[in-house]
């Protein structure tokens, strides 16, 4: 018996709803918390036992290694300021053991903050605490199994919102910014299929619980508030082999869906080539791609793509990384465009109100060029093809 023309019409919007609503925008957030060992200006390593390349903790670089022996290691972490804290957490390469998290506002008197047990089944290790005044961090490792962690981050009361990230226009001299973290006023505007977690907490903290789909790419969008110059991209994620593919946008493409509201327009990848493209054959879980050379846009998406359908997969901290930077302490006046020349284009481009107007446009002032609703749909960037970049054997 055929379907009769009701059913084929109800069948066919069914598809076409659910293939667009994974492409809903995501909220936006006010402000964005900050890996405050990144934020703060002057944090160091006062001093480690045990761990090589100590000074990863406090990279920025998701991917950068920090090696821990077996037996008990530690690292004390000054900040520049007293700071209220909250969280630590890390990717972890294998480890097996016990975590140990203290503050002191003076390095004289410690409090335990809390502590957690792992196995190298664990890939990414949180330890939560009550919200704590501290300026020294310390970490304490007991390992039966020695290793690597990656991604390092200390999270609580700094927020984008009381720091202004500004860059050369060259991405040449200051410091390595990595714009994923929320430093510069980054918002992450889609992540496709749908995260397990909430969408909240993938955007804040940029972490993301892809769960098991049909679906052949993960993909993470991100507004960057203004135009930046970018060198370096990269991921720390479940260790499966996979490949990466890196796309930059100065507007982001886009199309109406089916209630008339502007989406991202998927098409847009097969009609652009990646600026960036790396292999994790081996399944190591993380993965450094560089562009054959810098790139300047405002939206970058991120995809990764399995080699075969996994029960799930989870991204733990992205790169997307520029030089030429100066990161200053401005209570209250930094996040989405802020910093840029003219005042920038403000996150959110596309929505109702805040036009995506050329560079100069002002912070939520919309610029102009936006039209009533945003953005108008963009072409990509015209950047050539990265190089193929594989990540390093594991540092022992």
């Amino acid at each position: 018996m055929k379907p009769t023309a009701p059913l084929l019409i109800i069948a066919t919007l069914a598809a076409i709803t659910t293939a667009e609503a994974k492409w809903e925008r995501l909220s936006s957030l006010e402000k964005r918390p900050v890996n405050a060992l990144t934020a703060v200006a002057d944090t160091r390593v006062d001093s480690s036992q045990g761990i090589g390349r100590a000074d990863a903790l406090i990279s920025g670089d998701p991917v950068d290694p920090a090696v821990l022996s077996a037996g008990n290691s530690s690292a004390v972490i000054a900040m520049g300021k007293q700071s209220v804290i909250e969280s630590v957490n890390f990717a972890n390469d294998g480890i097996e053991g016990k975590v140990i998290v203290s503050a002191s506002t003076d390095k004289a008197a410690w409090v335990n903050l809390g502590s957690e047990v792992f196995s190298p089944a664990d890939r990414f290790v949180e330890v939560g605490f009550a919200g704590i005044q501290a300026k020294y961090v310390r970490i304490d490792f007991q390992l039966s199994r020695p290793g690597t962690i990656r991604g390092f981050e200390v999270f609580g009361g700094e927020s984008d919102a009381d720091y202004t990230v500004t860059q050369s226009a060259d991405g040449k001299g200051g410091t390595d910014v990595n714009f994923a973290s929320g430093l510069g006023g980054a918002r992450i505007v889609y992540a496709a299929p749908k995260p397990r977690n909430s969408g909240d907490e993938a955007a804040s903290y940029n972490k993301f619980k892809f769960p098991e789909s049909d679906e052949k790419y993960r993909t993470i969008i991100y507004d960057l508030g203004q135009i930046r110059t970018l060198n370096q991209f990269g991921s720390v994620h479940s260790p499966r082999p996979v490949r990466f593919e890196v796309f930059t946008f100065e507007t982001l493409p886009q199309k109406e869906d089916w209630r008339g509201r502007l989406t991202f327009d998927p098409d847009a990848f097969a009609s652009s080539a990646p600026v960036a493209t790396a292999e994790d054959s081996r399944g190591l879980g993380y993965i450094n791609a560089k562009p054959e050379s810098v790139v300047k846009a405002q939206f970058v998406a991120l995809r990764w793509e399995p080699d075969f359908n996994p029960p799930d997969f989870e991204v733990g901290g992205t790169t997307v990384g520029g030089g030429g930077c100066t990161t200053t302490f401005t209570p209250g006046a930094g996040g989405p465009g802020a910093g840029s020349p003219g005042g920038g284009t403000g996150a959110g481009a596309g929505t109702e109100g805040q036009g995506g107007g050329t560079e100069g446009g002002g912070e939520g002032q919309g610029g102009g060029g936006g039209g009533a609703n945003g953005l108008a749909p963009g072409a990509p960037s015209a950047n050539g093809v990265g190089p193929n970049s594989n990540p390093s054997a594991p540092s022992t």
